[in-house]
């Protein structure tokens, strides 16, 4: 018998009674719940607790070499990556098993611990078919709906929620001519948002039809990753707080997820050293370990491997881009500012500041921007040849790059601590010779003085015409909108005709908003939508999940963990090492995961971590650099650093705080 999804809807919704609050906030639980639909239909409910449950019998399989024979008394944690892969195998086993049915079925919400908005139903079906899934938006325009393809084993993505109450999920089982076979509407409670999501979106004018029906909202200082729908409500965060920088899409629905946790001390910003290939159910697929941090950016290159800010740390900061091996976390290929400029303008730490890299095929090149250049270059990737800058001429004139600037044709507005630079595919005036660049143009200049800086009190999203041929660049148009002096990005909708402004740091707060979004008409210019974040964010995105990948299991990897940290290494000189001094800081800290070892502690306090053995002692150093700014002084954050490669034996674990050696009580032992 056939029904219709309205018809299924309404009887469901008012068939399904409403629990009691306090199971709503336990999404964690670790038992299953029965709910009777009205028309026979069986749901099993549990929150993570009971597949990580499950999962624990299955981690064995995937425990890696490197963490073998480790014992210590520090707390020891699984790596992200190992909890994915265990609680998708036991969803898989659960999926096996015959036990579960469309009639009978399985819902597990946040199943792997990081998406709380999310859920995974799990059934088989007697002949293969299709299934709809929708979640039941406040109006129609806010449906979230997805089509999953043809099998007779259903791991169905449930994506969409709205937090702090119980959602009516309609799952459909489709016929070959795509009508309805039959349907159930499925209860999915959720716990509350955490505070630092609440009220945080304004609604101030959307248009009816806007390019981006969610909105994903990257990075920033007081948010979380989220995403809000067309009214302001967010359906969809992560539960841990990345970096600054926030997440980078990746395509097929994986992203790029700098952790805020654990970094390495620069002259400026401490920079994250671990960061995670993840997709929006929360799987987390690899751990990247990158020994000099990773920053502001990170792309997929053609073949998959991916192009990340990094940092020299010689002497500076932030003035490196690198390519990391996707399989293996390895760095394949870098590129340092100094390699493509002269030294004019190599006067401060943070002397280029790289804010976006995005690798062409088509020529084989890399667009970089370099916000404390005011500049967005072209560089070749394979002999690394600087090709042109599009900068105000005036601000190179005295270095030995001048035959790199573009020449401007006709008033040419100057970019000026500009963010995310990208080519776009578009051809808006016919000519093969041309490129059309589109750069959030902060139109700042308090990090680098410019002469030539014009006071201009707006900020902009341009598009520069670079005619490669003559060595030229023109203004081809330009959105304005209030001054965001830092972070932020825009993006082009080809389709819809419309352009996105993601206004991510106001210069000023603007009716106690930090940050703001705004979708223009392309052709006339027109405001059409225009949303407000309170906290401000680093970058924002379309919210386009891969609901076909999120419903396929895991491949485990061959080594979940990829790229390299410090290790410790013979200590030569004597050094008393006194039981009795006692670590006393209350920002000090250690944990462990696998053979990676943590030390909480603040910006540039441990200088050095070292391992007191029967016959030697090791350590791992930072004293070479220290820090030049203020605002990141009082900064907490984890070293981290890989301890396999210490000799078999005991070893006491010892700290120099601000030059003075103490006992951490704890040890470590390998086998």
């Amino acid at each position: 018998m056939r029904k219709s999804i309205t018809s299924v809807v309404k009887r469901g919704i008012r068939s399904i009674k409403h629990r009691a609050a306090v199971y709503a906030r336990r999404s964690s639980g670790s038992h299953l719940k029965k709910t009777v639909l009205k028309d026979g239909g069986i749901v099993w409910s549990c929150g993570v607790g009971w597949i990580a449950k499950k999962a624990e019998k299955y981690e064995a399989m995937f425990e890696r070499e490197n963490a073998k024979g480790i014992t210590s008394n520090i707390f020891c944690d699984r790596m992200y990556p190992m909890k994915t892969m265990s609680r998708d195998y036991a969803v898989e086993q659960e999926l096996q098993s015959g036990k579960w049915s469309f009639q009978n079925m399985l819902v597990i919400r946040n199943p792997y611990g990081e998406s709380p908005l999310t859920a995974l139903a799990v059934f088989q079906t007697e002949k293969a078919c299709r299934v709809r899934v929708t979640v039941k938006g406040d109006i129609p325009e806010t449906d979230f709906v997805s089509e999953l393809p043809m099998t007779k084993y259903h791991r169905i993505p449930i994506l969409g929620l709205y937090p702090g109450r119980e959602n009516h999920v309609c799952l459909e089982l489709l016929e070959d001519n795509g009508e309805v076979a039959v349907a159930h509407v499925v209860p999915v409670w959720t716990m509350n948002l955490p505070k630092d999501l609440r009220n945080v979106i304004e609604v101030k004018k959307v248009s009816d039809q806007p390019a981006f029906q969610n909105i994903l909202v990257s990075g920033g200082l007081g948010i979380k990753t989220c995403m809000f729908d067309r009214q302001g409500q967010i359906r969809f965060y992560i539960r841990r707080f990345a970096k600054g920088y926030g997440v980078f899409p990746l395509g097929n629905g994986h992203f790029f997820y700098m952790e805020k946790e654990v970094s390495t001390p620069t002259f400026t910003n401490p920079q994250t050293i671990q960061s995670y290939d993840m997709d929006y159910l929360g799987r987390t697929f690899m751990c990247y370990l990158t020994k000099n941090g990773v920053h502001h950016t990170a792309a997929v290159k053609a073949g998959g491997n991916i192009l990340a800010g990094s940092n020299t740390m010689i002497e500076h900061t932030e003035d490196k881009v690198i390519e990391i091996d996707r399989t293996n976390g390895e760095i394949v290929w870098s590129l340092s500012m100094d390699e493509i400029f002269d030294d004019y303008y190599v006067d401060m730490r943070d002397w280029a500041h790289l804010n976006s890299a995005e690798y062409y095929e088509k020529d084989n090149s890399i667009l970089l921007s370099l916000r404390n250049l005011h500049t967005v270059c072209l560089v070749d990737y394979t002999t690394k040849e600087l090709k042109w800058i599009l900068a105000d001429p005036k601000f190179w004139k005295k270095t030995t790059m001048t035959d790199k600037v573009l020449r401007p044709v006709g008033e040419v507005p100057w970019i000026y601590q500009q963010h995310a630079a990208y080519e776009l595919d578009e051809d808006f005036d016919g000519n093969p010779d041309t490129k059309h660049i589109l750069i959030f143009d902060n139109h700042w200049a308090k990090r680098r003085k410019a002469k030539s800086f014009d006071k201009d009190p707006l900020s902009y999203v341009s598009i520069y015409t670079v005619d490669e041929k003559n060595f030229t660049v023109s203004l081809y148009k330009r959105f304005g909108f209030p001054k965001t002096k830092i972070r932020a990005n825009g993006i082009y909708c080809p389709k819809e005709r419309r352009m996105y402004s993601m206004a991510g740091w106001y210069a000023e707060p603007i009716e106690d908003n930090q940050g703001g979004i705004y979708e223009f008409d392309f052709d006339t210019g027109e405001l059409v939508s225009d949303f407000r974040v309170k906290p401000g964010f680093f970058r924002a995105y379309n919210f386009e999940p891969d609901m076909e990948e999120l419903a396929k299991p895991v491949q485990a990897p061959e080594d979940y963990v990829g790229g390299e940290l410090r290790t410790p290494v013979r200590l030569e000189e004597e050094i008393e090492f006194v039981a009795g001094n006692k670590v006393k800081h209350p920002a000090i800290s250690l944990m462990r995961q696998e053979e990676i070892l943590f030390v909480r502690g603040v910006d540039h306090q441990i200088r050095a971590v070292y391992f007191v053995g029967e016959h030697e002692n090791y350590v791992v150093q930072y004293g070479e650099n220290e820090q030049t700014m203020d605002i990141f002084r009082e900064v907490e954050y984890y070293l981290a650093f890989q301890i396999h490669t210490l000799p078999k034996g005991r070893y006491r674990i010892y700290l120099d705080v601000d030059g003075n050696i103490q006992n951490t009580g704890k040890w470590v032992q390998l086998q």
